[in-house]
């Protein structure tokens, strides 16, 4: 399925979906104690994330995969220093999803100018 980034909105929700689809297929495989809350406050990675190195590793794959399944392209989530505790996208679900919306939009927009 391939998404319009037309409406801000909706891409907005869409790539939320992605990720809560993410995290259900990651909880899956994580201990109770462990598991990821679907929220956009949720921190994944660093002070107070669930996620340890593996954990985040395994929600990367499994995000880039439903990403590209969503938009019919591939997707690097470990570009742009994504670890970083002030500004990495990793932060919290809201942070990585406005990301993926930037790299989407603007990937969609060269696709257009090709």
């Amino acid at each position: 399925m391939t998404e319009s980034l037309g409406n801000g909105r909706s891409s907005f929700d869409g790539v939320m979906k992605v990720i809560y689809g993410s995290i259900d297929q990651l909880n899956l495989q994580l201990p109770q104690s462990k598991r990821i809350e679907r929220s956009p406050d949720t921190v994944l990675f660093g002070a107070g994330g669930r996620l340890d190195s593996l954990g985040l590793a395994n929600f990367i794959v499994i995000t880039e995969q439903k990403l590209e399944e969503h938009f019919g392209f591939c997707f690097d989530l470990t570009a742009d220093d994504p670890f970083s505790p002030t500004t990495g996208h990793f932060r919290t679900i809201q942070s990585l999803t406005m990301y993926i919306c930037e790299l989407a939009e603007k990937r969609m927009s060269e696709t257009q100018r090709s």
